[in-house]
């Protein structure tokens, strides 16, 4: 998903048609970008990976969380799972074995399912949330603090905060939500950025950007931040491989820009890759009844 894209379009503080955002909009989806600049605000839907490490940089245990969520009378399953996939990945010694098909735990009855849909809509009214919420806490988040070499006794502290995206070109920076670990080390704080992907790929305008970003405070980054991948499915972590120059970097970002404000705005991701769609804050705009809207072919 790319809720930290669409927080950043909610952020009233951002600039509607800063060319930053317009750019990474773009490139996303261009009819995206088109609804954005005509006014139209995103609903975002509703991310269990994101909504956990949220949950989880808090403080509170998980257990606390799902009480508070209502799923009292599922304590017991939610614990089993949890052992069932620590199990699995003791028996099969593969990176997520937990996502293979032989794995037949993450199933509560319909009979148990009864009474608990307040719970579940807490949590995006879709019970497959319930075991993506409850995985990325407890197996995920682990899987990413491994691979970014983070022990766990270090004292480490994740946090989500904002961060700016700042160009040369422009006079404003552009707020984004990121996620972000902090590592004591020796008299210093080393910090690790991590975004969220799908697939490992690195969106190089994204992560470009990032490596760039500079804190919010008054005081600048103790050190430059290192940048990760974090799959969101896999639980892989990669370092990022940067191939834009900063030169590079300012010319895609206002020539997507223009393109954003000038068009063409096609639907290229109902047109390749509709799974994209499901993820996207404007499927309510562009679809109806599965079918791209008129006004979405109109862009054409």
């Amino acid at each position: 998903m790319y809720t930290d894209l669409f927080l950043a379009l909610l952020n009233r503080k951002n600039a509607r048609e800063h060319p930053i955002l317009s750019a990474m909009l773009y490139a996303f989806c261009p009819t995206a970008a088109r609804w954005w600049l005509v006014g139209a605000d995103p609903i975002p839907p509703f991310d269990p990976v994101w909504k956990s490490l949220q949950d989880l940089a808090s403080g509170e245990t998980l257990l606390e969380f799902l009480i508070k969520y209502d799923f009292d009378g599922l304590i017991e399953e939610i614990r089993t799972y949890i052992r069932e996939v620590e199990e699995y990945r003791t028996q099969h010694p593969v990176r997520s074995p937990e996502l293979m098909p032989l794995f037949r735990g993450g199933k509560i009855p319909a009979g148990r399912r009864f009474g608990s849909q307040n719970a579940i809509n807490n949590l995006g009214g879709d019970w497959r949330n319930l075991f993506i919420y409850v995985r990325t806490w407890a197996f995920l988040s682990q899987d990413w603090r491994i691979g970014m070499q983070i022990e766990r006794d270090s004292g480490y502290k994740l946090t989500s905060e904002k961060v700016y995206l700042t160009l040369p070109f422009t006079r404003l920076p552009v707020q984004f939500d990121t996620w972000i670990w902090k590592v004591p080390v020796g008299h210093v704080t080393e910090t690790k950025i991590g975004v969220l992907v799908t697939d490992q790929e690195q969106d190089q305008l994204r992560f470009s950007l990032m490596r760039r970003c500079t804190t919010m405070g008054k005081q600048p980054w103790p050190n430059t931040p290192t940048v990760f991948a974090l799959d969101r499915e896999t639980g892989e972590t990669s370092h990022f491989d940067q191939t834009l120059s900063d030169k590079d970097l300012e010319g895609m970002v206002q020539s997507l820009s223009n393109l954003a404000k000038k068009g063409p705005h096609p639907p290229l991701n109902a047109l390749r890759q509709p799974s994209i769609c499901k993820q996207c804050g404007y499927q309510h705009l562009c679809f109806e009844k599965n079918y791209i809207s008129q006004h979405a072919l109109n862009t054409l």
